[in-house]
């Protein structure tokens, strides 16, 4: 009776641990995935503020630090992308989240100006790009949102107290959650 009794309790922790797993890891795909579309709508995004900066910089004085911005953050951004193929673990997306906040920032500021300058408000070019601009961020928040939520889902999975012994076993680490998405979420 006693080995019937310690074999049903070595099955249930094994089907224990076995649900536990797979449910970390249903939700780490969710991450992934999640990470995947807000990765695909930033690299878009990107591409926009850049064909809108070639267009945006003939319009403004050379002085104006504007457009050299923008290239630059443009250009950070890209790179930390480039530099976190999957869901960034708790913090190693510093640079991104810099260059994410910063363009928010920027774009917001090429906006008032475009606004205050009837002169670039007659530019249909510039309007056209600037609005294919604002749709690709307005996407991008969008699925970062969606990659927050599910970044919530997974570390409070992670943070259950028998999982938080079990997952780092397993290979299970918190991931980051951006930020600026929570911000613009607001």
């Amino acid at each position: 009776m006693e080995i019937l009794t310690a074999l049903t309790l070595l099955v249930a922790v094994i089907a224990w641990l076995a649900a536990a797993y797979a449910r970390l890891q249903h939700l780490y795909r969710d991450v992934q995935l999640a990470w995947k579309k807000w990765y695909t709508a930033t690299r878009h995004r990107n591409e926009c503020l850049s064909d809108f900066v070639a267009v945006f910089a003939g319009f403004l004085p050379q002085e104006n630090m504007l457009p050299r911005d923008m290239r630059k953050w443009t250009e950070d951004s890209s790179r930390a992308l480039e530099a976190l193929p999957g869901a960034p673990i708790v913090g190693t997306g510093n640079l991104l989240e810099n260059a994410e906040q910063e363009l928010r920032r920027i774009m917001t500021s090429s906006g008032h100006t475009i606004e205050n300058a009837p002169r670039l408000r007659e530019c249909d070019q510039l309007l056209g790009l600037y609005q294919a601009m604002t749709i690709s961020r307005n996407q991008q928040e969008e699925e970062g949102r969606f990659y927050n939520r599910s970044a919530h889902i997974y570390n409070s999975a992670l943070d259950e107290p028998l999982t938080r012994l079990l997952a780092p076993l397993l290979g299970f680490s918190p991931v980051e959650v951006l930020s600026s998405t929570r911000q613009a979420g607001r």
